[in-house]
């Protein structure tokens, strides 16, 4: 049912939350009531810390500008829990709901264009049923895109590039936490791509192969 993926939640605090939201830059209309007993609604567009407190600005639809305690929340109401699925499973479900999928077949293929830009061989050592889930699929890419780009910061310079160059292959495979490691030109990564890919993975990528070359 389509309301399934919402059995994947986890219990979180309030307050919690809100601070995923706000670093998360989702502009999503909430639903909140303080321990006054006051209901609120609107967008939270700015969280700062004063000593041991933590306070929140938000806005509503009327333009009307409200301030509170982050701490005097009790109850939150998300209007659009599809748009925060990833953060209000934690990881559970492993990105975005809603993105255009793409089949096995296909992700071979594109994996196969990476190639050029990497500069190096590409192979995806996953078994048939880790490929099985769409955002399996989804986060594979993602995490090959994400490695073009920490190639291209590592090549900056010359002495990047001369190290690159001695990696001729790239094996990638599911484990549950993140793994670089490289044997000869065999340059091997482990990433669980059934779950939330790691966050600036793109920096995790660069310094962990920037230690080993």
């Amino acid at each position: 049912m389509e309301t399934d993926y919402i059995n994947q939640f986890k219990a979180q605090s309030p307050a919690a939350i809100i601070q995923n939201m706000f670093s998360e830059k989702k502009q999503l209309k909430v639903a909140l009531s303080l321990k006054n007993g006051i209901y609120l609604e609107g967008f939270v567009i700015d969280i700062t810390k004063e000593e041991y407190q933590t306070f929140v600005c938000m806005r509503t639809e009327e333009q009307e500008v409200l301030f509170f305690d982050l701490q005097d929340v009790s109850t939150l109401r998300i209007k659009q829990p599809k748009k925060m699925a990833v953060s209000l499973s934690k990881g559970s479900i492993s990105r975005p709901l809603g993105e255009e999928p793409i089949s096995t077949l296909q992700l071979r293929r594109w994996t196969l264009e990476q190639e050029s830009l990497l500069e190096t061989t590409i192979n995806l050592s996953f078994e048939k049923l880790e490929l099985q889930e769409a955002n399996a699929r989804l986060n594979c890419k993602d995490a090959i895109t994400s490695l073009l780009k920490a190639k291209q910061l590592i090549v900056e310079d010359e002495m990047g590039l001369v190290a690159w160059k001695e990696i001729k292959t790239v094996a990638i495979s599911n484990t549950e936490k993140l793994l670089v490691s490289k044997e000869g030109s065999v340059l091997k990564i482990g990433i669980e791509i059934t779950k939330a890919l790691p966050k600036e993975l793109e920096s995790l990528f660069v310094e962990k192969i920037e230690k080993i070359l």
